[in-house]
């Protein structure tokens, strides 16, 4: 027979509890009115894993096609930054630049392997130019050897966590968003990741594809990463031909449990989707990167059309100040604000962070479904986040 464990108290105990307040306030009283500042050691790994700032300099700068750039940044020691912060593989750096009086904040996914940060300091990323994107191609034009930049910590949800995911990855991604799925490969590569990674990578041609020999190399490194090219317009050998479907997403998924990692362009987003939604997976296994968030993406996924074209008012409340700006129907309220030079304190671009986040005081905007991350609490609060709402009437938003 198991002995029974009892538990005494007496009103000695209770009261004990009672007199805790008045103990504190006691203390609060005896305290001196000058705040001590205590450095403790885990504000300073704190501090370091995560700075506010990071201030960065271009060390060289790689032409790896007629659209496609790789620039390799430094700690910019002049400047107070002498060690790079760490990443996970799949995430990304905000940095602040600016085109004229326009003020951006661009996610930039650092496109290697940790190892290199921290044994040899240095991030790289890659710009991809496009003709519908004013901040890449003033970027691919104008940024070159010695170019300071102001960034941000890594930041990013876009990772393998243990507790989460499955070691068993399917990468799904194209030539917009093959970034994050190249510093997981390389990370694989050095053993610092220990998952498989399956990549269905597709493109319209070879020549789109960015990393291709890169990945290929890679995979002759270690069993554990494999990428499979997809081509629409080409046939290539030993690659598929066609676009990413169900029937090609099973012939390559491994057996058992797996998760799914999606990122790149609008449209790959939108012609992936049913095919993905028709596996069944649950919806913890599926996961969606920042990726290309365009501006085409809104009208594909419910955006009222009688919407189209519109232009509104959005008065900002910021600082105590109160500005109007006009805000197109196809475009975020981040990018009006962006383009007034206004500084909405942003980062991910793609309703993850929710750093640019407001509370809309008047009007309605619409925010595609794939990008309404808000919490809970956000939304009974009606608060919105700036880079993933589109004005669909006059609105008023706070940031105060």
């Amino acid at each position: 027979m198991k002995d029974k464990i009892v538990i005494r108290s007496s009103f000695k105990d209770v009261a004990a509890f009672t007199a805790i307040p008045s103990y504190r306030s006691g203390v609060i009283n005896e305290a001196p009115s000058e705040i001590k500042h205590i450095n403790y050691a885990v504000n300073s790994n704190a501090a370091f894993l995560h700075p506010a700032v990071q201030n960065l300099v271009i060390k060289s700068v790689l032409k790896i096609s007629p659209d496609v750039k790789l620039f390799v940044l430094e700690p910019d020691v002049s400047q107070g930054t002498v060690k790079l912060a760490y990443f996970r593989p799949g995430q990304y750096i905000p940095i602040k630049f600016k085109i004229g009086s326009a003020l951006f904040v661009r996610p930039f996914t650092l496109c290697a392997s940790p190892t290199l940060s921290q044994t040899g300091d240095e991030y790289l990323i890659h710009i991809k130019k496009t003709p519908f994107d004013t901040e890449s191609a003033y970027i691919f034009d104008n940024w070159e050897k010695g170019t300071r930049l102001s960034a941000g910590a890594p930041d990013g949800t876009f990772y393998y966590q243990p507790l989460r995911d499955e070691k068993n990855i399917v990468g799904i991604t194209d030539d917009f968003g093959a970034a994050p799925f190249y510093a997981m490969a390389c990370s694989v590569a050095d053993g610092l990741l220990d998952i498989e990674l399956t990549l269905i990578y597709g493109c319209r041609k070879k020549s789109d594809a960015v990393f291709m020999d890169e990945f290929i190399a890679l995979s002759q490194k270690t069993e554990k990463f494999k990428p499979i090219f997809v081509f629409s317009d080409e046939k290539i050998d030993k690659c598929e031909r066609g676009f990413i479907t169900k029937a090609l997403l099973e012939k390559y998924a491994p057996t058992g449990k797996f998760s799914v990692f999606i990122n790149g362009s609008s449209g790959l987003y939108t012609r992936t989707a049913p095919h993905i939604s028709a596996m069944r997976l649950e919806k913890k296994y599926v996961r969606f990167g920042s990726g290309d968030f365009g501006k085409d993406f809104v009208f594909i996924n419910g955006f009222p059309e009688k919407e189209r074209g519109k232009i509104y008012l959005c008065k900002v409340i910021k600082d105590k100040k109160i500005m109007s700006l006009p805000c197109r129907s196809d475009e975020t309220l981040l990018a009006a604000l962006e383009r007034e030079g206004i500084d909405a304190n942003a980062c991910c671009n793609s309703g993850e962070c929710g750093k640019c986040r407001a509370k809309l005081l008047k009007g309605n905007v619409f925010i595609p479904k794939l990008y309404d991350r808000r919490r809970r609490a956000d939304i009974a609060h009606g608060i919105i986040y700036t880079c993933s709402s589109y004005p669909i009437s006059n609105v008023t938003i706070s940031f105060d």
